[in-house]
């Protein structure tokens, strides 16, 4: 991906989750910041894939999706590609997976654009309704949750959040998945 955060063909959209918005899981030097980064506001293929400068994606994560990512990055914390700072064993995946076994089969969340006068250029989305707590549960905060898990679950730099476009105006499929052989980091 020639070091892009942001790809876009077609309908569909590939955003890398760099280590700084991997929230447990972490590699390197991020701070877990909680916004997701897509790139340069020069970028017109965000734009473009989005609709508008402002979007506010309605994203549909499945848990049978994140079941398989699971499976897919279990390797990493068996053997661990990364010096990670925290636990990254299999227990703490053993413990991922019952999670998302319990959750319901549609999860929902919404990435809306932050900073539109990014002096920097940067282009960053986030669910709006995600507060940095620990004591979000599906019932309380669905949409929170559910971007929260994504940051706890997710390997940095080999993992992706795939988007692809449903028909319908703002309306996204989210799924995630793990790339072993990307080596743009």
């Amino acid at each position: 991906m020639a070091n892009r955060n942001f790809r876009y063909i077609d309908d569909w959209a590939s955003i890398r989750l760099v280590d700084s918005f991997v929230k447990e899981n972490k590699a390197g030097t991020g701070n877990g910041e909680a916004s997701l980064y897509l790139g340069s506001k020069y970028d017109p293929d965000i734009f473009d894939f989005f609709g508008e400068e402002a979007f506010d994606a309605h994203c549909t994560l499945l848990k049978d999706d994140i079941l398989d990512y699971l499976e897919a990055v279990k390797w990493e914390y068996t053997f661990h590609r990364f010096d990670y700072r925290n636990k990254v064993d299999l227990e703490s995946w053993k413990k991922k997976v019952d999670e998302v076994s319990s959750l319901p089969e549609e999860l929902h969340f919404n990435l809306t654009r932050k900073r539109l006068q990014d002096k920097s250029g940067r282009v960053y989305a986030q669910e709006l309704t995600y507060k940095r707590s620990s004591g979000l549960t599906l019932e309380n905060n669905h949409k929170a949750y559910v971007y929260d898990l994504i940051r706890r679950i997710a390997i940095p730099e080999v993992s992706f959040l795939m988007l692809t476009k449903t028909g319908d105006w703002g309306e996204y499929i989210a799924k995630l998945y793990y790339d072993p052989n990307n080596t743009d980091y």
